[in-house]
């Protein structure tokens, strides 16, 4: 199984080269709308874009995983570790989408190359975005070593390179050795050009009795340990230090696959929810369901684009009445949600909002009691198009934040979506669609005539109307389901299951 992932990984990794330079031609069309806000972070992206494409070109990748890796290690190399989350999600399901758009534009391609594509960029999301907060994460493991008492410890601070500046991120101080919070907030985020001068640093600021205390230093991949001793005398061994190192390493090693795990079931549980699906129905419930119940949220509303009429409607709800949900039609294009936020979503990214009255209308955010607001895409992949919308909330007048591991896992729940809900789009819309897209049963007869061939003529025979009659018919049904022709309207009814 192990040999078929990296099978589809590599596969996904000559589908990127393979297409580098048509995507950078579109590349360049997509930055051309960005705004200036996100300059420096794209300036950044470029740079690590190009070094991906050389790479490609000039080494053999043996592995993926390691791929990234060099990625990551060349960005901290030059930029740093910090950056803009949401920001980078944008831009990197932005590339994702090109990608999908140079696939679907060829022929070709098979829904194989659409899944290595998709593969590729999962586990660049998993190896770059799926991580807590960094302060939190480094202060569990210190916590969890000064607690081991292998070395008298009295503080324990986490050191990070940035350019050319080591950075601290976070410190730690045992039982033994508190000191007051507004001296640990000094030596929030102090910096030094030296590594020496920053632990000289920090034993002035954390010592006692105007004693320095002795500080041991500890690389550990891309971070440094700073250790000061309660005993500037105490004897610490090579066997010592690498038994700390060794130890923060696993417990970084064993975060990160957990973490790992739990967002690659998530998406497994609720995939394996979305297959069950056999019908339009079944599939936005199983989507409005799946989306609480493998997620952290209480309430969700799907709402599909009625490409027919131009209007978004309500087409399921979960923990909230499904008829109201059902009963809404807008036209999407006037809401300040699809206004200010559409390019966001129509690349795959979901959206955060601590207030939803900033985004929809003042009627529907009394009516459900809205406070925080989570937007989801429904997108397709292999089709590159945005189908919907999903509203995930924690319950009435629920103030909450949501953390970057949940947008990220998100991206590829709406995708998930879309795949299913594609299939089942113009039934769906047909189904739970306004009124006037609804074929009576006489134009139901009328169309299913023509379909099998019948003229008017003969349509008029069959049915005992006046061919004037059929053809005020075929009109009134090619302006329902927005088609172009009675040939079109056939078609599109056959595919809707309008008639058989």
């Amino acid at each position: 199984m192990e040999h078929k992932v990296d099978q589809l990984l590599q596969k996904g990794l000559s589908i990127l080269y393979r297409l580098s330079e048509p995507f950078m031609k579109e590349w360049k069309t997509v930055l051309a709308k960005f705004d200036s806000q996100k300059e420096n972070l794209v300036d950044k992206f470029n740079v690590i874009i190009e070094i991906a494409f050389q790479q490609l070109h000039n080494t053999n990748i043996t592995s993926v995983d390691s791929f990234i890796l060099s990625l990551l290690t060349e960005w901290q190399n030059r930029f740093g570790t910090k950056y803009d989350e949401n920001e980078s999600i944008f831009l990197l399901t932005s590339i994702e989408n090109i990608f999908y758009r140079l696939l679907s534009a060829n022929k070709s391609s098979t829904f194989l190359d659409y899944q290595a594509v998709q593969f590729v960029f999962s586990r660049i999301l998993d190896q770059t975005l799926l991580t807590p907060d960094i302060e939190i994460q480094n202060e569990k493991l210190v916590k969890t070593i000064i607690a081991t008492n292998i070395i008298p410890i009295k503080w324990i601070a986490v050191v990070n390179k940035i350019h050319e500046d080591y950075l601290v991120d976070s410190i730690v101080c045992s039982e033994d050795s508190q000191v007051d919070h507004y001296i640990l907030d000094m030596t929030a985020n102090l910096k030094a050009g030296q590594i020496d001068h920053l632990s000289m640093a920090l034993t002035r600021l954390l010592g006692t009795d105007n004693q320095e205390d002795r500080v041991i230093r500890i690389p550990c991949l891309n971070e440094t340990l700073l250790i000061g001793l309660q005993n500037r005398d105490f004897p610490v061994t090579t066997h010592e230090i690498e038994f700390i190192r060794g130890m923060y390493l696993r417990q970084l090693k064993l975060q990160h696959l957990e973490r790992k795990m739990e967002w690659k079931d998530a998406s497994l549980l609720f995939l394996q929810h979305l297959l069950r699906a056999q019908d339009a129905d079944e599939a936005v419930k199983a989507i409005t369901e799946g989306l609480v119940e493998y997620m952290p949220f209480r309430r969700c509303a799907l709402f599909m684009y009625n490409h027919y009429e131009g209007k978004g409607i309500g087409v399921s709800g979960y923990n909230v009445s499904n008829p109201s949900v059902q009963q809404i039609r807008e036209e999407i294009f006037k809401l300040p949600l699809i206004k200010k936020y559409l390019p966001s979503l129509t690349h795959s990214q979901p959206l955060y909002f601590t207030n939803a009255a900033t985004v929809l209308p003042k009627k529907y955010v009394q009516e459900y009691q809205l406070k925080s607001l989570v937007v989801l895409p429904i997108f397709v992949p292999t089709q590159c198009k945005l189908i919907g919308i999903a509203l995930l909330d924690k319950g009435e007048d629920s103030q909450f934040e949501v953390s970057i591991q949940v947008l990220t896992t998100l991206i590829k729940f709406g995708q998930y979506a879309g795949e299913l809900l594609f299939s089942y789009r113009d039934r769906t819309i047909q189904q739970l669609g306004s009124s006037n897209s609804v074929l009576t049963p006489r134009e139901k007869e009328v169309l299913k005539l023509i379909a099998e061939g019948a003229t008017i003529n003969e349509a008029a025979i069959t049915l005992h109307l006046s061919s004037y009659t059929v053809r005020d018919y075929i009109s009134i049904i090619i302006q329902k389901l927005a088609a172009k022709n009675r040939t079109d309207a056939a078609v599109k009814a056959i595919r809707m299951n309008l008639i058989s």
